[in-house]
């Protein structure tokens, strides 16, 4: 106290300056952050760090406005598979290149821009790649079932739905039980399945999508139930909106589901440090409960907006890139936060064509292992929410998603495969 009367002495500006540093408190994990201390706590910090500095202005927005509440945890670093790290290291070397803006060059495996440069022009491709193809997560992802619920902001659960959604990779395979790091020719990115199996009024609808790495358009099928048979789509559909009525399009999957030569500009804007839910350990679904209070013990059913669930937020380092989406694309511009230690989608903020902030996404992620023991790390749930027609879409995993099975092959996700689940 006398060391801050003496610097009051030297005129008002400097006793203000003195008493907010002296005001100031580095809190611990547990502390709860919401709207009622949101402003008290903007200058103190967490780990080093400002909770001001950590809350990019739409995420400080949803705490003060939209009842948000944010619960601060230490940091986790992940653990990966030995073989990814590796594949990881090798690119360093800046072997790896982007081809004419429609795919990679000497990419086998790994994160193909371990190292990103600011300064560099294509910095936000990079990072967009890292993103599309360098996720810790190996060579197929399952969801057997996994659900979408979706919110009125007023008054609650709308609609709940039961999917089964499947993805093998078709390149960077640096867990394949055969050592094949690529299936087929390369061009093929990536495989995914959705189907919808609950309620009834949807069963068996669902699509099959093939992304390339070239910049050719998606292909894509889906079941159309009323004539029991399969279509081939438009390639546009990454634009179109996830069935039932949920506030996300194709394109939002990973907080970015399309070929970065689609997009208009990937405008990289720096690194930054942001609270996320990275290393989560709540029970946020019991898809066999009897009631919804334990069915979705994460959630306040009580107090709306009745979506956000009770998950614990750490310091995560992320890049930002600005994504100006072509002119059919119903969006204006999207934001996204790319965990910076391993690619991982973390937010998504959404503008319309005027400019005016539209949506928000959160992706919540877990340290998992695979069947065979090795460490990966997925999205285990997520969010979109909409506040212009204040309405939520929570997505949450299945409690047991199966990583990289042995006996998992192309085969596994077909337009034959999709018919008979379809149809099942």
């Amino acid at each position: 106290m006398r060391q801050l009367a003496k610097l009051c002495a030297a005129g008002v500006l400097a006793c203000a300056a003195a008493a907010g540093a002296a005001g100031a408190a580095e809190l611990t994990p547990g502390t709860v952050i919401d709207a009622r201390n949101l402003d008290a706590r903007m200058k103190d910090t967490f780990q080093g760090k400002t909770i001001a500095s950590l809350l990019p202005d739409r995420l400080a927005w949803q705490v003060r406005e939209k009842g948000l509440t944010i619960t601060l945890k230490a940091a986790q670093p992940w653990t990966v598979d030995r073989r990814y790290q590796e594949w990881t290291d090798k690119n360093r070397a800046g072997q790896v290149k982007i081809a004419d803006g429609k795919g990679l060059e000497n990419w086998q495996a790994g994160v193909p821009f371990p190292a990103i440069d600011a300064n560099d022009p294509q910095a936000g491709t990079k990072a967009v790649w890292n993103l599309l193809v360098g996720q810790p997560v190996g060579c197929y992802w399952s969801q057997p079932r996994y659900t979408f619920v979706t919110f009125d902001g007023t008054s609650g659960i709308e609609r709940e739905m039961l999917w089964r959604f499947s993805r093998i990779n078709m390149v960077g395979r640096y867990c394949d039980p055969q050592g094949k790091l690529t299936l087929g020719d390369g061009t093929v990115r990536a495989k995914e399945i959705l189907v919808a199996l609950e309620p009834f009024d949807m069963r068996g609808t669902g699509m099959l999508s093939a992304q390339f790495m070239t910049g050719d358009v998606a292909r894509s099928w889906a079941y159309v139930r009323s004539v029991r048979r399969v279509r081939t789509i438009s390639g546009s559909s990454w634009m179109d909106p996830v069935g039932g009525g949920t506030d996300m399009v194709n394109d939002d999957v990973d907080t970015f589901n399309a070929h970065p030569s689609w997009y208009k500009g990937l405008k990289y804007l720096g690194k930054r440090w942001v609270l996320a839910p990275a290393n989560t350990d709540a029970v946020l679904w019991r898809p066999d409960a009897g009631n919804r209070k334990d069915m979705y013990p994460a959630l306040d059913l009580t107090k709306a907006p009745y979506w956000y669930p009770t998950v614990a937020y750490e310091p995560r380092e992320v890049h930002v890139v600005e994504t100006t989406p072509p002119p059919e694309h119903p969006y204006g511009k999207k934001i996204l936060y790319i965990d910076a230690q391993y690619p991982l989608p973390r937010f998504t903020e959404i503008y319309d064509k005027r400019g005016e902030f539209w949506k928000w996404g959160t992706w919540i992620s877990k340290n998992e292992r695979d069947m065979e023991g090795n460490p990966v790390v997925g999205t285990y749930a997520g969010g979109m929410y909409d506040f212009k027609r204040n309405h939520g879409t929570l997505f949450l995993s299945t409690p047991q998603p199966v990583y990289n099975d042995p006996k998992a092959t192309e085969n596994e996700l077909s337009v034959g495969v999709l018919e008979a689940i379809g149809g099942g």
